[in-house]
């Protein structure tokens, strides 16, 4: 497929997705990454189950970058992590006329040995959520619930 051409660029990184709707559900999105996903609109608003949403990959952008953040930043301290999960929701509701997220909450819990330090990881989430890319650039306010736990 043609690429459409886009003005923008510059910066550090860029990156590039695209998409496409012959009008039909569900469409197909192109990732820089190599991925290809169907998606739709959510089934609450007559799309198709089982696919991605806009609503879905806003949500998940931010769990996932946090969870690569935190990757990194636990890696470069030398941290020993045993298991990382997340759960993201966001809330949607009607703000000044205009219906978008208006909160997201993040809970996160995190497995560690014995052995590793439980404050060295707070410090290393603490860096992941002032870091991660994608929370820092959305508007709406993060809300994180972080539970470190021992094996």
């Amino acid at each position: 497929m043609k690429h459409i051409s886009v003005n923008g660029g510059g910066g550090l990184e860029t990156f590039t997705s695209r998409l496409v709707l012959d009008m039909n559900w569900p469409g197909k999105l192109y990732t820089q990454n190599g991925l290809t996903l169907d998606f739709s609109k959510p089934p609450e608003y007559r799309g198709i189950r089982n696919t991605m949403s806009p609503e879905d990959a806003f949500v998940s952008s931010i769990i996932t970058c946090l969870a690569c953040t935190f990757d990194s930043i636990a890696t470069k301290m030398r941290l020993k992590v045993s298991r990382y999960e997340s759960e993201g929701t966001g809330t949607v509701d009607n703000v000044n006329g205009v219906v978008k997220f208006s909160k997201i909450t993040v809970g996160v819990r995190i497995v560690i040995p014995k052995e590793t330090n439980r404050d060295s990881v707070k410090k290393a989430i603490e860096r992941a959520q002032a870091n991660c890319l994608v929370s820092v650039s959305v508007s709406s306010p993060i809300e994180y619930n972080v539970e470190i736990l021992s094996e």
